[in-house]
């Protein structure tokens, strides 16, 4: 039975980073809907779990890569952030929407894009 159970395992995705916060994200909202009543998030919450188990079984191993390659690097961008929110502050180019990092506490200055060479000017 363990060598039938390995046999239809392999060459399977599996739980990965984007499986497991979105096991934990169904699981919240199920015991939050549970404890408030709501039914509609209950169902909600079993259709991502759903989506976790088959995303676990899936063969296409490339396109369930890409999607926790894609999802690890919105984590790690937004572990960044929160790490540098002390020393820095986030600001978008009204013009390309380029994401910008200036350094607090230096007053109001005139913030020049990178990308495109606009000027605009903000507090800090």
């Amino acid at each position: 039975m363990k060598y039938k159970l390995r046999a239809f395992f392999s060459g399977r995705n599996g739980i990965d980073d984007l499986g497991k916060a979105l096991l934990w994200a169904a699981l919240i909202v199920m015991v939050l809907s549970l404890l408030f009543g709501v039914m509609f998030l209950y169902s909600a919450a079993l259709a991502v779990l759903c989506y976790v188990y088959i995303r676990a079984l899936l063969r296409n191993v490339e396109k369930c890569r890409a999607q926790n390659e894609k999802y690890l690097s919105w984590r790690n961008l937004r572990k960044l952030r929160f790490r540098q929110r002390k020393t820095h502050k986030f600001y978008r180019c009204p013009q390309c929407k380029q994401q910008l990092r200036v350094p607090k506490g230096k007053g109001r200055i005139c913030i020049t894009c990178r990308s495109c060479g606009a000027h605009f000017e903000r507090k800090t």
